[in-house]
């Protein structure tokens, strides 16, 4: 069974994006990658809408200090531990590109939001979390 959540991490494309970044020797230029897809592409397909809503939580953690934790066991997510050990890893620059890649993921040509409409309790609180991650990277 998957796992379908309205957080950031709490479905199975986020949550094996986050083992690409802990594998990866170079995240900021994935971030960018993956920024650039979102930004650039037609249609946003639901795992390249997830991998950007990851990264934009990546890039929210270490520039503006919020803190995941994993709904289930109330833990820290890797996200924290990845910050700690990436010091020098500076992503500020990537607020504004991420800012118009969410967008994007809540725009009309965004599959995932498609599927999110689809669940009209849920839907609301899914899209809060994401202006909510605009509104941090707007700051």
């Amino acid at each position: 069974m998957g796992a379908w959540g309205h957080g950031h991490f709490e479905n199975d494309s986020a949550l094996d994006f986050v083992g690409d970044i802990e594998d990866s020797k170079n995240p900021k230029q994935l971030f960018i990658d993956t920024l650039d897809n979102a930004v650039n592409s037609d249609y946003l397909d639901s795992d390249d809408a997830c991998y950007t809503v990851v990264t934009s939580a990546y890039i929210d953690s270490q520039v503006s200090g919020t803190r995941y934790t994993s709904v289930e066991d109330e833990e820290p997510m890797n996200i924290d531990t990845f910050i700690s050990q990436n010091p020098s890893l500076d992503l500020a620059d990537l607020k504004d590109k991420a800012v118009s890649a969410l967008k994007r993921v809540v725009g009309d040509d965004s599959e995932l939001k498609e599927l999110w409409e689809e669940n009209e309790e849920d839907y609301p609180l899914w899209r809060s979390n994401i202006e909510q991650l605009i509104s941090r990277l707007s700051k």
